[in-house]
């Protein structure tokens, strides 16, 4: 059962590896990676909603470990491969095939058993190019924001019921070309994480809250590389001008994921979330609102599922394939809700995609 809880444990961080992390900043349409959930973390005792835990999982989610870890330092490092649903349409138009890479690195340090801080950076590529590829040059590099999350694992234990409560606090510095574009200077987030483990079942909810700091309230570019009205209201001055793009202020993120624990080495994990996003400006209710319109603060909501199987057969590496989509929580008309685990409306703009992730933990 050592290895049947480690596995446990190590999922409910990589299950998010095939999700886009930027929902709180409108991100491109590149892959990208959120900030994972957390583990419950181990008491001195090595106890997890009463369950016997073992030190390979202290180590991982920041509890103790045998009485504390041999090094303050350590980190999860993944290399994904992806594919998107587009490169197989039918329809030789509306097929676009998309196949990409990322490493994501997430060095941590802890300051005591249970307190711990993790960096996180990913780099993606895109390898495939077609109208869809939504970065400025062909094959080109993407790098994320650099987040730091620091996190107290568990700060509170329900008693009776055993649901740990881990609260987090999260920096990020505008170092992807997305947020640049945006003119981020600053992006805030906090939250908590619950979670339980119920014999074989490992169920884990996150709750977070995001607050975002940009120069302007809608993306801009530099340069004469638009068209524009010379003193018009997209004109902003000193050779910049505002694309219309709007940027998001605050955002809410929910989710709730289960990992189902099959064996020793396999797991099978189901990851459902919902991210309601709103941006910096209101529209008002007059004359000109057309009659579909909603007058008041713009409001995005994105859908997040994931279905993973997981191998892991040694207690530092791993296995992880699954099948993962990132869209908007209704279609194009607005007149019904998209099917959160797979993109059957509209395929070919690669919402959905097929990923196989290597890692290792330390």
């Amino acid at each position: 059962m050592k290895m049947t809880f480690r596995i446990a444990m190590l999922l409910s961080i990589l299950a998010w590896t095939s999700v886009a992390f930027a929902e709180d900043s409108q991100p491109a349409a590149s892959p990208a990676t959120p900030a994972p959930a957390a583990a419950p973390a181990a008491t001195s005792n090595g106890e997890t909603g009463g369950d016997s835990v073992p030190d390979s999982v202290a180590i991982l989610t920041g509890g103790t470990a045998g009485g504390g870890r041999k090094s303050p330092f350590g980190g999860i490092v993944i290399l994904e491969q992806s594919l998107g649903v587009g490169t197989f349409v039918d329809n030789q138009y509306a097929r676009t095939p998309s196949y990409a890479w990322l490493l994501s690195l997430r060095p941590r340090y802890y300051f005591t058993n249970k307190l711990s801080a993790e960096l996180r950076f990913d780099i993606t590529q895109e390898l495939t190019t077609s109208y869809g590829t939504s970065t400025t040059y062909k094959r080109q590099v993407m790098p994320s924001d650099l987040l730091l999350t620091v996190r107290y694992h568990p700060v509170y234990r329900i008693p009776v019921v055993g649901i740990g409560i881990s609260p987090f606090v999260r920096l990020g510095a505008p170092t992807s070309y997305e947020s640049r574009y945006r003119n981020l200077y600053l992006s805030t987030a906090a939250g908590l994480d619950l979670n339980r483990l119920l014999g074989p079942v490992y169920l884990n909810y996150t709750f977070r809250t995001t607050k975002n700091f940009n120069r302007t309230t809608v993306a801009t570019v530099t340069g004469p590389v638009a068209v524009f009205r010379q003193a018009g209201a997209e004109d902003l001055g000193g050779g910049e001008v505002a694309t219309g793009d709007n940027n998001v202020e605050w955002s809410i993120f929910n989710s709730l994921m289960a990992t189902f624990i099959l064996s020793d080495e396999w797991s099978v994990s189901l990851q459902l979330a919902i991210a309601n996003s709103w941006i910096y400006k209101s529209y008002a209710n007059d004359a000109l609102t057309a009659e579909y319109a909603k007058p008041g603060r713009g409001q995005r909501d994105r859908t997040y599922g994931t279905i993973d199987v997981s191998y892991q057969p040694w207690e530092h590496f791993g296995f992880s394939l699954g099948v993962s989509s990132t869209q908007p929580a209704k279609t194009a008309d607005n007149k019904s809700f998209r099917f959160p685990f797979f993109d059957f409306t509209s395929e070919g703009n690669n919402y959905t995609t097929f990923y196989f992730d290597v890692y290792a933990t330390y």
